[in-house]
Parts: C-alpha cells; structure tokens; sequence
C-alpha cells in the first residue's frame, strides 16, 4: 500500500496558487479596461467643452467684426493637455474632412484616439487652421475677410 497524502497536500496547494493567480490576471486586465474605458471618456467630455468654449469666442469674434473694417485678435486660454493627452484644433471652412456642415471646429486627442467636431454658426467666412491645444488666437483677417485660428507658441 502506498501513501498519497503528502501527494494530496501538494496537488490542493499548487491548485489554489493557481486559482488565485487567474482570479487576480483577470481582476487587473478588467480593472485596466475599465480605467482605459474612463480616460476615452473623459478626453472626449473635454474636448466637447474646450470645443464648446472656442466655438463661442469664434461666433463672438464674428460679431464683434460685423462691419468687415475691424481688426481682431482675441487671445483665448485653454488646457494644453486633456486627462493628460494632447490635442489638436482644426478650423474648417468646407464641408470636407470630418465636417457634415461648413465650418466646424475638429478637436482631435492622439491618447487615447479620440475625436469631437462642433458646427459653428457665423456669418464670417472662415480660413482652415489648425492648431496645438492650449492658449489660441483667433483672428479676423480683413485682407480677405476671414477668420482663423493661429497658435500663440
């Protein structure tokens, strides 16, 4: 007869140890998606604000030079960086690219991949710019009538 319970011990052991190891694997790759999932999210809720705020300086700025004489630069202050990711602006005067309408405002964040456009509804035409986010200007050039964007680097 031979005796297996020093065999029984080790196999229980080994068996948990290896249980709890894929019970913890798939807590930290849900916990990881989950946090993923979070930051996606919140990038994309900055970028519609920030995307909100600049599209009302730019409809502020066609007010301000309905007449087509003034001369307009308006230095606007935003975040550089969204929950830590860095974005673009485009100013788009056609209804190419991401726009469904003329013009729009495409806010793009690189990480994670993330993308907002806002319509914006003014009477000036628009000149297509892009910049890096953070502090903008946005200017009326009356040489041809138009709006842009410009960096303030």
């Amino acid at each position: 007869m031979t005796d297996e319970r020093a065999v029984t011990t080790t196999v229980t052991y080994t068996m948990a140890i290896a249980v709890t190891t894929v019970l913890v694997s798939g807590l930290v790759i849900a916990a990881g998606s989950a946090v993923s999932d979070q930051r996606e999210r919140a990038v994309r809720n900055e970028l519609g604000v920030v995307g909100e705020r600049l599209a009302a300086e730019l409809e502020g700025a066609d007010r301000l030079v309905a007449d087509r004489e003034a001369e307009l630069r308006l230095r606007t202050t935003h975040p550089a960086r969204l929950a830590g990711a860095r974005y673009t602006v485009a100013l788009v005067a056609g209804p190419s690219g991401p726009c469904d309408r003329s013009p729009c405002l495409a806010l793009n964040a690189s990480n994670p991949e993330t993308s907002v456009t806002i319509t914006l509804a003014n009477a000036t035409p628009v000149r297509s710019t892009a910049v890096s986010g953070g502090d903008v200007v946005v200017a009326y050039e009356p040489e041809n009538g138009t709006l842009a964007l410009e960096g303030t680097a």
